[in-house]
């Protein structure tokens, strides 16, 4: 046997041994953890909005602001009637926040002219964070209260790993939610994803609503037999 034959015939027995690997591999991950990249930080939002009719005159915060409570979020000049005959009077009235969060969404500008309750700014707080994950309904069944959840967050200011636990299973598909909201066949195919919650420690690290994670939940062996 040629020294150029056995060469090729290691090389391809090594090529074969790295993909037997790499299959068994990604066959335990998909035995052992339920993967998805869809996946978001969710939280209770705060939603402001105008005393009453009238014109945004001041908007001092901005979106990733914090505030405190009871701090201003706007100054709203509103229309009201004088007594007797005078002309109608405009007062101008401070909009505070109920309570501390973090500045999520800005939904007026200023000189905008608002209706009562109209939306000017939404806050979340940073303390009540989750994470809502879309799994695949065929995944389901192995999904249970309490397992432990790993979170990876990759943006270009936070590169995080954090740990958390399934808290809640959703009783219906993601997409069929967001279709029975539009009034559509909840029972349309492919309606194929469960929202699972997912209970997070953000230790001290700053997360926003909205933002994409990376979701690993780790099965029990006793699933991996399907005991």
């Amino acid at each position: 046997m040629s020294k150029r034959f056995r060469l090729i015939t290691a090389i391809a027995v090594l090529v074969f041994a790295v993909i037997l690997g790499l299959v068994g591999y990604f066959s335990w991950i998909n035995i052992a953890y339920v993967d998805t990249l869809h996946a978001r930080v969710d939280g209770s939002l705060i939603q402001v909005g105008s005393p009453g009719v009238g014109r945004v005159v001041a908007l001092p915060v901005v979106v990733g602001d914090a505030v405190a409570e009871n701090e201003e979020l706007a100054l709203v000049e509103l229309a009201g009637m004088g007594t007797g005959q005078a002309q109608a009077t405009r007062i101008v009235v401070p909009v505070r926040a109920p309570r501390a969060g973090v500045v999520v969404e800005t939904a007026a500008r200023v000189s905008d002219v608002l209706s009562p309750g109209q939306l000017i700014v939404t806050l979340v707080d940073p303390r009540q964070l989750w994470i809502t994950a879309n799994i695949h309904q065929a995944r389901i069944p192995q999904i249970k209260l309490g397992q432990d959840v790993r979170v990876r967050v990759r943006t270009r200011t936070l590169r995080r790993t954090f740990w958390g636990k399934v808290e809640q299973i959703g009783g219906a598909t993601s997409s069929a939610l967001a279709a029975r909201g539009r009034g559509l066949d909840i029972s349309t195919p492919g309606l194929a994803e469960v929202p699972v919650k997912i209970s997070i420690d953000s230790a001290g690290y700053s997360l926003y609503p909205g933002t994409s994670v990376e979701v690993r939940i780790r099965l029990s062996p006793r699933i991996w037999w399907g005991l």
